[in-house]
């Protein structure tokens, strides 16, 4: 089995075609064996899955997220632990940041190997499209949760 080095260096063409954007960066680091620390993936965490196209990872996060802030808002709130969900949050997030290279050079693998090494369009590059349906997605639980709240809270 060869390593991710290797791999890198055998398929960089496809790679790159796979990236677009940032490709540099990426290959520079799937290139490494240095854990590097992505800023953007911690900063922007589901953002930055969605305009990478691992949307179902960006869902999981979203929903993820959503559900710490239910449980905090719900249970934690009047203890002495609601500060657990944001510190949670912050652990996910620096998790992320560094794991982030490695999810995304897996999701590359994944779709040339089954593309054959010439990926399509649809599979490749990033998506603001992406990033924007996941902000509205948010937007929308984040309105329902803060409705269901206020009624649950308030009545």
């Amino acid at each position: 089995m060869e390593s991710r080095i290797e791999y890198v260096e055998k398929h960089l063409g496809s790679l790159e075609d796979f990236v677009r954007k940032n490709s540099k960066y990426y290959l520079e680091s799937w290139r490494n064996e240095k854990i590097k620390f992505n800023f953007a993936a911690f900063l922007f965490e589901t953002l930055w899955f969605a305009y990478r196209k691992m949307y179902k990872s960006a869902v999981v996060l979203l929903l993820m997220n959503l559900l710490i802030n239910l449980v905090t808002f719900l249970f934690l709130i009047k203890t002495k632990f609601f500060m657990g969900g944001t510190i949670l949050v912050l652990f996910i997030r620096i998790y992320i940041g560094f794991k982030a290279n490695d999810f995304y050079f897996m999701k590359a693998e994944k779709v040339l190997e089954k593309r054959g090494f010439e990926p399509e369009d649809r599979d490749c590059g990033t998506s603001m499209l992406g990033v924007v349906i996941i902000i509205f997605i948010a937007i929308v639980f984040q309105v329902l949760l803060d409705f269901y709240l206020g009624v649950t809270l308030y009545y």
